[in-house]
C-alpha cells in the first residue's frame, strides 16, 4: 500500500513538472518568435508628473520611441530615473529612452535637481577659446563629462546638445552658442560631445545646418535665412561637421533659400537630402518640435505635419501637444503616422549605426 501511494506521489509530481515545462516552453517560444510591437517614431512630452493613468494608456498606445523631460517635468519633487523606471514597467518597454536638452547657461534644465551647481553657457567657452583654444577645449570636454554624469545619474539616454551654431551679432540665440568663428565652433562642439559620450550619454547636435543666421526665433516667427549655398558650406557646415559621429542630429525650422526656396526644412526632401550629403550623416534625424511657429503649416493639423515630415525625410518627429490636446485627440493625430512610415522607422531603427 505504501508503495502505491509513493509511486501515485511521484506521477502526480511527474504531472506537475511536465506541465510546467509545457507553459515554459510555450512562453518562450510565443517571446521568442512572436515580434515584438512596433515603435512609433515619434518623442514624445509628459503633460503630467506622477503620470495619470490616463495618460499610461494613452501611452500604451502610441508606444514611442521615446520621451523628452523639461524642468516643469519633475521641479515638484518628482525624479526622472523613478519615472523612467515607472513608464519602462508600464509600458512593458526597458528600451524606453529618455531625451533631454540640456546646453548649460539660459537652457539649463537640471537647475531644480543640481540647483547650486553652474552650467556655464556655450558662448563662454568661445570667449576662452580666443585666447587659448587647446586649453579650452579641455575645458569643454570635461564639462561634457560633468553634465554627462549629472544626466546619466538620473536616467537620461541622449541630450540635444551641442547647438553647433556660429554666433551672429544680435541674434535670438545669444549665449546659446560658441563663436563666431566655424573652426572654433565645430572645435568647442566636438570636444563637449565628446565628453558626454564618454559617460554614456549620446549626443546630438542642433539644429542643423544652423538657424543662427535667421533674423527671426522660429519658436515664434518664420525663420527665413538668405544664405547662399556656399555661405551655408563654408560657415554653418563648417561648424556642424563633427556632426556624422553620433547616432541621432536634431534639424532646425527654416526656409532656407539656397537648399529649397519652396518649403521649409521640416517638410522638404531636398533638404534631408543636402544633410544627409553635406555632413554624411547616416543616423536619425530628428525633427524639432511642431509646435514651432516656424513649422507650422496653413491648414495642417499636427498629425498631418508629422506624416509630412517623415515622408519628406525625417526619421522621428517631436509633436509637442499642449494641453489643450485631450489623450484622445492626440491619438487621433498620431495616427496618422501611417504603417509603412512606422515599418520604414522600425527597419531603420535596427540598421542605425550604433556610434
Amino acid at each position: 500500500m505504501e508503495l502505491e501511494k509513493s509511486t501515485m506521489r511521484k506521477k502526480r509530481i511527474l504531472v506537475i513538472l511536465s506541465t510546467l515545462f509545457l507553459v515554459l516552453f510555450f512562453y518562450l517560444t510565443v517571446q521568442l518568435f512572436t515580434d515584438p510591437k512596433p515603435l512609433r517614431p515619434v518623442i514624445l512630452t509628459l503633460q503630467t508628473y506622477p503620470v495619470s493613468q490616463e495618460e499610461i494608456e494613452y501611452l500604451k498606445k502610441v508606444n514611442p520611441y521615446g520621451i523628452i523631460l523639461f524642468e516643469y517635468s519633475f521641479k515638484t519633487g518628482g525624479l526622472p530615473l523613478p519615472l523612467k523606471q515607472e513608464l519602462q514597467k508600464k509600458l512593458h518597454r526597458p528600451d524606453l529612452l529618455f531625451f533631454i536638452d540640456m546646453e548649460g547657461g539660459s537652457v539649463n534644465r537640471l537647475k531644480s535637481l543640481f540647483p547650486k551647481k553652474e552650467y556655464p553657457a556655450a558662448k563662454t567657452f568661445g570667449d576662452l577659446a580666443q585666447t587659448n583654444l587647446e586649453e579650452t577645449k579641455q575645458k569643454i570636454y570635461e564639462y561634457g563629462k560633468m553634465v554627462g554624469n549629472d544626466l546619466l545619474l538620473h536616467g537620461f539616454d541622449v541630450n540635444f546638445a551641442p547647438a553647433a551654431e556660429v554666433c551672429v551679432d544680435n541674434n535670438f540665440l545669444k549665449s546659446r552658442c560658441f563663436s563666431q568663428n566655424p573652426q572654433i565652433t565645430a572645435s568647442l562642439a566636438s570636444s563637449f560631445a565628446e565628453g558626454l559620450a564618454e559617460t554614456g550619454i549620446e549626443p546630438a547636435y542642433k539644429h542643423a545646418p544652423g538657424i543662427s543666421f535667421a533674423k527671426m526665433d522660429p519658436h515664434s516667427s518664420q525663420a527665413l535665412i538668405n544664405r547662399s549655398m556656399e555661405q551655408l558650406k563654408s560657415t554653418e557646415m563648417q561648424a556642424m561637421q563633427g556632426a556624422y559621429k553620433w547616432k541621432y542630429l536634431l534639424i532646425g525650422h527654416a526656409l532656407y533659400s539656397a537648399i529649397d526656396p519652396y518649403s521649409t526644412s521640416t517638410y522638404s526632401p531636398t533638404f534631408y537630402e543636402f544633410i544627409r550629403k553635406e555632413l554624411n550623416f547616416d543616423g536619425l534625424i530628428v525633427t524639432d518640435a511642431l509646435n514651432m511657429k516656424t513649422a507650422l503649416l496653413p491648414d495642417k493639423t499636427r498629425g498631418e505635419q508629422m506624416y509630412l515630415a517623415l515622408e519628406a525625410g525625417a526619421d522621428i518627429v517631436m509633436p509637442f501637444f499642449d494641453n489643450r490636446f485631450s489623450f484622445a485627440e492626440r491619438w487621433q493625430e498620431i495616427q496618422k503616422i501611417t504603417p509603412q512610415q512606422i515599418e520604414n522607422f522600425n527597419k531603420k531603427i535596427k540598421k542605425a549605426p550604433v556610434k
